[in-house]
């Protein structure tokens, strides 16, 4: 798969191309319908496909004053999209001057006119052009004027509740993260560099690998949760903890990982930190004692739950 930016004017070769339109921000499980109707159809046609999106997130341009929280990083997306069956993914610089464009412009000069649409597959709820006027119905009518074909994918629903980016970040706020994996077939995830931290854990016995939330990220809520840690391509069981520490009085958010049965320094490696289940919310403790044998209570919990979940047929962080 190749991945193109508008940012870096790499021309798209010269080709019909069928596109998958969207923000794809989580990517999940009606992200994955669209991207497999792009898949088969292009087939079908014989045409390359392109996964459309966006650099930066629209709503964090037009809403300077209220950030939506990003799901996946774009690398992140190339990793999971590596995986499908897709020719290119192409980010789309989205500016303020890039949200003035007309619905029919925006076909025309963008979609036609550079990508020699032949095929186009969007979300029931998609809209494009300014302040989203232009709605997916309205590609199907363009379609006969241009000569392409659209494809408008119905809304994907799990336990009754239709699947959608924004219902993504409530998940992950309330640190529901087996109805978010229920979703996208994979468990959230955060990638970092483990930094220096006040060597708490090691005092008690539980030494931890710590990195920063990253900013403008989604971040579960505050607790401890049962993870995995990826090291290289290798993963390892874990517990997670993040919340500023109120037993020791911190007031910095961190994300606090003890990898089971591992002892290896890891400061300045890049880990990645799989949420599988919250197992509690974050406490306060009367002394370092009480917290160590919570934390030992927390381990059996984690080590209890992979050995259940390893039993039935589950997803684990490398799927996608």
């Amino acid at each position: 798969m190749e991945v193109l930016y508008r940012l870096s004017n790499t021309r798209i070769p010269e080709n019909s191309y069928g596109l998958g339109l969207g923000n794809f921000d989580g990517i999940h499980l009606g992200h994955a319908r669209i991207i497999d109707v792009l898949s088969e159809e292009c087939g079908k046609l014989g045409i390359p496909s392109v996964i459309y999106t966006f650099r930066r997130h629209p709503e964090n341009i037009l809403k300077k004053d209220k950030k939506t929280p990003i799901i996946l990083s774009n690398e992140q997306k190339a990793s999971i999209l590596e995986k499908h069956n897709i020719d290119i993914l192409y980010f789309e610089e989205f500016t303020e001057e890039f949200s003035k464009i007309k619905p029919y412009d925006f076909v025309k000069n963008i979609l036609v006119g550079e990508f020699n649409a032949k095929l186009l597959v969007v979300g029931y709820d998609y809209t494009f052009g300014i302040k989203g006027l232009g709605k997916a119905n309205d590609l199907i009518e363009l379609g006969k004027e241009f000569n392409f074909k659209t494809v408008i994918v119905p809304p994907v629903e799990v336990e009754g509740t239709a699947v959608s980016s924004t219902f993504l970040r409530k998940l992950i706020s309330l640190g529901d993260m087996e109805k978010y994996t229920s979703m996208t077939n994979r468990q959230y995830s955060i990638p970092g560099e483990v930094t220096v931290g006040r060597k708490v854990g090691s005092k008690i016995g539980f030494p931890t690998a710590n990195i920063l939330p990253r900013e403008g990220y989604a971040l579960p809520s505050a607790g401890v949760y049962a993870t995995k840690t990826k090291l290289g391509d290798v993963m390892y069981e874990s517990i997670t903890n993040i919340g500023n520490n109120p037993t020791f009085g911190c007031k910095l958010t961190t994300i606090e990982t003890h990898i089971f049965d591992y002892e290896d320094k890891l400061y300045g490696q890049n880990i990645e930190v799989f949420f599988y289940k919250k197992l509690r919310d974050e406490m306060v403790f009367n002394s370092v004692d009480e917290l160590r044998a919570r934390i030992a209570t927390d381990i059996d919990d984690a080590k209890q739950y992979f050995k259940m979940t390893s039993r039935r047929n589950g997803v684990n962080g490398e799927n996608s």
